[in-house]
């Protein structure tokens, strides 16, 4: 079996990477059924207003129009954890972009026009934009009936705040009397969007029966399903999501969006509807991430040991809640940092505001909570003194400790991590003389998110094999290429002999969604058990026919041979040669759900995510350059270190590591959502400045594989760290340029100038 297992580790080629550099994958928005219909939502001008009146008459006349659908024929509401968002808005609108009404027109531009007739009166409301203002005494009230949304018992929340999260361990007074020093700071992060290549698209279909089929652009399939379900109360065998190919989502296409209005046009249309956004649209009206304030205060005694800390935070939930109930409880994990704190308190806030709903973007809440907590360990450290790679691995944590959450640590590598990060970006070599250079470090853990994971494997006659997975394939190779390289190496098969079904909620077993770094390392595992199951039945066929013990049988290449002899074989297509008349199919379903994580359940309040499951360990550095004259701040390196367990395929998991860094760079440099009185002024990629190749720097990717007690093979999730500690990182090293720390993101040219002249006069 050994010999079988050389295609785990291997740069292997994913299954559809021929399809999509040739461009025939086809993706959500290329699809065109018969009779279809183009859909557009009509959104709120308003950030928080009474719907005084909405007349769609006018719309409704508009020749080449055959649905027009407002609250009256979707009522319900739904949430990812809190059932606060009504379909469309009811008797207020509570943020600019707010859906009102969605029609379905034969042409986008007869849709379009139709939408702009939709005659809508307001009564304006005083809005509330900043999140800690929401949560002062007298502040408008955006949810009157918050007491009455369903949520889990769990959940503390009033007023404003949607979600309160503290954890607490310790005697935080104590350490603070007893320190040798006191350091204080407050930081502040911007919201970003995830802005994938593929806007959000749907198309949906209804039959005779009145059953939906979305083919949908998500990252969770079977969620999709569930809230398209809660939000217009229909029963989950009346709705199939099918998902095509994603380009791309990074937590924006986690949760239902225009999937919802697709269903309710199609159903009140009786034809398809399609609808994608533009670009435009989903700039301004997504859930990017989230804004966050910071104020840190740490105790340090005479051996530069951190012995306490107190973290407040406040996170802008925006109109709904969204992912924020969850997101508290992770960045109450993250607020302590990776160190041996004995004395710890955390509160998080999450507070409603009269803007867009925040939610999940790939590693949400990280890389906000990394650059404060980060930020605030480089200025300890150069304030006692000390090199930061230096007190950081004095108080980093080591295998065996106990986490804040009282989580016991395993496979931990911090120590390694920061070496090898350091080592890549040159920490000991001097550095240039002439201009402002600067190096950086961040490190930290994260989490691989559990969640239930099936999948079944069947053997063809001819010895080709089918996988049938949830599981969504976005484009980081998890499904097409790990999920595939795990099975071809039970099976003992080529890879071109698997083909793989995914994100289909009536053809394929469940999946909790591309989310959290949890694709390969939940249905790794179940492929893994059924891939397992389907070879012992194969070869109890084998060892009849070969008439040999199944202790002296081997695997490889897809055939099944004797020890020591390797012509008495027999091939899976032999093997199946009767299965549609003698011996019957070849085909396991095996399901797989990680243990919970065994915590203090008295450390935390009000978290839905209290522990980081089977976490990983990483570091990132940075090198750059800012130009005194302009604060242009220009990144030459980055180094990403991460602990990946076991890598699978390591090709992917570079290609994971440098886009992740690649976002980092772009969140903390050149990317921010721009507000004013609740609207997005930069809806565009004219304004709104990704980065580009030309960029982005040298991003060098480290490897570390220090196995996971959990993982299959060692496995840890891969995909979100790597966006989560590359920002510190460079604000670390930019910090180390000019002497001064910028506590506000981004590091825009203007503020760097600012805080230049702030040391010069």
């Amino acid at each position: 079996m050994e010999q079988a297992r050389q295609v785990l580790g291997e740069r292997a080629p994913r299954l559809d990477a021929i399809e999509k550099v040739t461009g025939r994958a086809r993706y959500a928005s290329d699809i065109v059924l018969p009779g279809m219909l183009y859909g557009v939502i009509v959104r709120s001008d308003r950030p928080f207003a009474r719907l005084r009146r909405v007349d769609t008459s006018a719309a409704e006349s508009v020749p080449g129009v055959e649905a027009v659908a407002t609250a009256t024929d979707a009522p319900g509401r739904f949430g990812e954890v809190v059932k606060d968002q009504p379909v469309f808005a009811q008797d207020v609108v509570r943020f600019v972009g707010e859906p009102i009404a969605a029609i379905a027109a034969d042409s986008p531009e007869t849709a379009r026009a139709a939408a702009a007739l939709i005659d809508v009166e307001y009564e304006d409301l005083d809005p509330v934009f900043d999140p800690e203002k929401a949560t002062a005494e007298g502040a408008p009230l955006l949810h009157e009936a918050y007491e009455d949304y369903a949520a889990p018992d769990v959940l503390i929340r009033h007023g404003n705040v949607c979600s309160l999260a503290t954890l607490e361990k310790g005697d935080v007074e104590a350490a603070f009397r007893q320190a040798e020093r006191v350091f204080e700071d407050s930081y502040a992060t911007h919201s970003v969007h995830q802005t994938p290549m593929e806007t959000r698209a749907v198309v949906a279909d209804v039959d005779a029966q009145g059953r939906v089929t979305v083919h949908s652009s998500t990252q969770h399939p079977f969620g999709v399903r569930a809230q398209i379900a809660e939000a217009l109360s229909l029963p989950l065998t009346s709705i199939r999501v099918t998902t095509p190919p994603v380009g791309g989502g990074f937590g924006s296409k986690l949760e239902a969006c225009v999937e919802i209005y697709a269903v309710v046009l199609a159903r009140k249309a009786r034809r398809p509807v399609k609808i994608v956004n533009s670009r435009e649209e989903d700039l301004a009206m997504g859930n990017p991430r989230h804004p966050m304030r910071f104020r840190l205060r740490s105790a340090v005694d005479a051996e530069g040991n951190v012995t306490g800390r107190e973290v407040r935070i406040v996170m802008d939930a925006g109109a709904y809640s969204a992912g924020s109930p969850v997101l508290t409880g992770v960045a109450a994990n993250l607020a302590p940092g990776p160190y041996r704190i004995p004395n710890v308190r955390v509160e998080v806030v999450a507070a409603y505001t009269n803007k867009v709903a925040f939610s999940a973007y790939r590693g949400p809440t990280g890389p906000q909570t990394v650059f404060a907590v980060e930020s605030h360990t480089d200025v300890i450290a150069r304030r006692l003194g000390m090199d930061p790679l230096e007190f950081r691995l004095r108080n980093v944590f080591r295998e065996g400790d106990i986490a804040h959450n009282g989580q016991v640590l395993e496979g931990v590598s911090l120590t390694e991590v920061l070496e090898k990060a350091a080592e890549a970006i040159g920490w000991n070599q001097n550095q240039a003389s002439d201009g402002l250079v600067g190096r950086g470090l961040a490190c930290g853990w994260w989490t691989t998110t559990s969640g239930a994971a099936s999948c079944t494997v069947k053997m063809n006659e001819d010895g080709t094999v089918v996988v049938q997975t949830g599981a969504a394939e976005i484009g980081t190779g998890a499904v097409m290429a790990g999920v595939a390289q795990i099975v071809a190496a039970e099976l003992g098969v080529d890879l071109e002999k698997v083909k793989i079904l995914w994100g289909d909620t009536e053809a394929t077993p469940f999946d909790a969604g591309a989310q959290g770094s949890r694709t390969l390392f939940n249905m790794g595992r179940a492929a893994q058990q059924a891939a397992k199951e389907v070879r012992e039945q194969l070869l109890r066929r084998a060892e009849e026919q070969l008439e040999a013990k199944l202790a002296d049988l081997e695997v490889l290449g897809g055939r099944v041979s004797v020890r020591g002899a390797s012509d008495w074989a027999v091939s899976y297509a032999d093997l199946m040669g009767g299965a549609m008349w003698v011996t019957g199919a070849i085909a396991a379903t095996a399901n797989f759900l990680a243990e919970p994580t065994p915590y203090e359940t008295a450390r935390l309040r009000g978290s839905l995510y209290p522990t980081f499951n089977s976490p990983s360990f990483h570091c990132h550095a940075a090198r750059v350059m800012v130009d005194p004259d302009t604060g242009l701040v220009r990144v030459t390196d980055m180094v990403a270190a991460q602990d990946v367990g076991f890598a699978v395929n390591p090709q992917y998991i570079e290609g994971q590591m440098q886009g992740g860094a690649a976002q980092a760079f772009g969140f903390v440099l050149t990317e921010e959502l721009h507000f004013e009185d609740g609207r997005i002024l930069n809806p565009n990629l004219a304004l709104y400045k990704l980065p580009t190749a030309s960029d982005t720097p040298r991003i060098t990717p480290v490897i570390v594989e220090k196995p996971s007690k959990q993982g299959l093979y060692g496995m840890k999730g891969v995909g979100e760290p790597p966006v989560v500690f590359g920002g510190a990182a460079i604000g670390n090293a930019v910090f180390n340029a000019i002497g001064v720390q910028i506590t506000e993101t981004p590091l825009t040219p203007e503020r760097v100038y600012r805080a230049l002249k702030s040391t010069t006069g």
